[in-house]
């Protein structure tokens, strides 16, 4: 794990950009796991300065909420406000969850035969949660390989991305660990306040269910970019 520290979120942000924007220049047609959160929004401002590169770039979300109400909150509405529309990614190319399918289960199975049939991901943009889950890869006696339903810890549910939802989720969607570390490049991006015990946990190099972002110890090529 190639480890970096930033004194603010702007300069961590043009780091991860330089990365990102090596990618896809690399490859223009590169598969793109995204994350949302505050913590990888400015990386994604900047890219959409460089839009005509992303062309034929190809995105796949790492998690999605069940049960919202209305789409405002929803991972969707974010990755179409910060990704999707700036980008100018075409419709085609984004390979989405769809929250209200019945059963979610298959709708789990269509998100492994999609990754069987578009992936590997070439660059997975990540995010560290307060209790150190990796998208809904919640603390677990045992983690999840790929796509499942999961439950969310209660911290999950008071998300700010969800502060105004009448109702919290209790549930999400998300690619399962083994599809994160399948990903040729991992991109953790770690800002923000109340992570500081995840943070401990997770440079601490022990790898534990109890902070799913340890998992990433066995990665080979992972950049982690913090923000002391």
């Amino acid at each position: 794990m190639n480890i970096n520290y930033f004194s603010d979120t702007e300069t961590m942000s043009q780091q991860a950009t330089k990365i990102v924007l090596e990618q896809v220049r690399q490859d223009p047609e590169s598969l793109l796991c995204t994350a949302t959160g505050n913590s990888p929004k400015k990386l994604y401002q900047n890219l959409a300065q460089h839009a005509k590169l992303f062309e034929k770039t190809r995105i796949i979300p790492l998690d999605e909420w069940i049960g919202l109400p209305t789409p405002e909150g929803s991972c969707f509405s974010y990755i179409k406000e910060y990704v999707l529309n700036p980008l100018q990614i075409p419709s085609a190319h984004y390979f989405g969850f769809n929250a209200d399918a019945t059963p979610l289960e298959q709708e789990c199975l269509r998100i492994q035969e999609l990754l069987s049939r578009e992936g590997p991901i070439d660059v997975c943009i990540l995010g560290l949660g307060k209790n150190g889950h990796l998208g809904f890869n919640e603390p677990a006696e045992e983690l999840q390989a790929h796509c499942h339903i999961a439950n969310l810890a209660a911290q999950s549910q008071e998300h700010n991305m969800i502060g105004s939802a009448p109702t919290k989720p209790t549930k999400g969607l998300t690619l399962g660990m083994q599809d994160i570390l399948a990903a040729k490049k991992i991109l953790l991006l770690v800002s923000g306040e109340g992570k500081e015990l995840a943070t401990e946990q997770l440079l601490s190099g022990t790898i534990t269910t109890d902070c799913p972002a340890t998992w990433l110890w066995k990665h080979d090529n992972i950049e982690c970019l913090i923000v002391n």
